[in-house]
């Protein structure tokens, strides 16, 4: 349920409200754990429900009262708990790898559209994690622990890194696929001869 611990962890800087919540996620963590704003409020009226959260309800002139939600020592506790215990492995799921599996049933043009699209989103991604220390940089009070930005940018990093890897295993595909190089044994190192 990292949804869940992903706002435990917002929550434990400061109270919010679920609109503050999302503006986070999209300026923070959305590169690896997109949440919709209608995800945000569930999670918080559940998590409220479980005693991880109180809820606030500040009033207003001429507008809705605002709702800001507060960490509860119990929420605490297992945000504690959650960061500091290892995680089973994900399953990663990847369509357009499901493509490139059945891609032989296909001519290798519309193969190579799948794949350059893929290489341009890669692109895009690292664009994106390029900026991002500049943005996170741009964010902290001088006051911040500078362990805070450190595990910030650690997330970036891999971000980058991850996309980096994928578009040079892209490109190497396309250029054997436009050379119809279709040999197998060379086409990894990590295949066995």
């Amino acid at each position: 349920m990292s949804l869940d611990h992903a706002i435990l962890g917002f929550l434990s800087y400061e109270p919010m409200s679920g609109y503050d919540l999302k503006k986070l996620f999209d300026q923070s963590v959305a590169h690896f754990w997109p949440a919709d704003q209608s995800q945000i409020y569930r999670t918080l009226t559940r998590m409220e429900r479980d005693g991880w959260l109180t809820l606030e309800v500040i009033p207003q002139d001429s507008r809705p009262p605002r709702k800001v939600y507060h960490l509860t020592p119990a929420g605490r506790e297992e945000l504690e708990g959650w960061l500091s215990s290892p995680l089973p492995p994900d399953e990663t799921r990847l369509a357009w790898l499901i493509q490139l599996f059945f891609a032989g049933r296909v001519s290798d043009e519309n193969v190579l559209r799948v794949l350059e699209h893929q290489a341009a989103v890669q692109r895009g991604r690292i664009q994106r994690h390029m900026s991002i220390p500049t943005a996170v940089q741009d964010e902290m009070e001088e006051d911040e622990d500078p362990r805070e930005y450190f595990y910030w940018m650690l997330t970036s990093d891999y971000g980058l890194a991850q996309a980096r890897s994928q578009l040079a295993w892209l490109e190497q595909v396309i250029d054997r696929i436009r050379r119809k190089s279709y040999q197998l044994p060379s086409l990894s190192p990590y295949l066995p001869e």
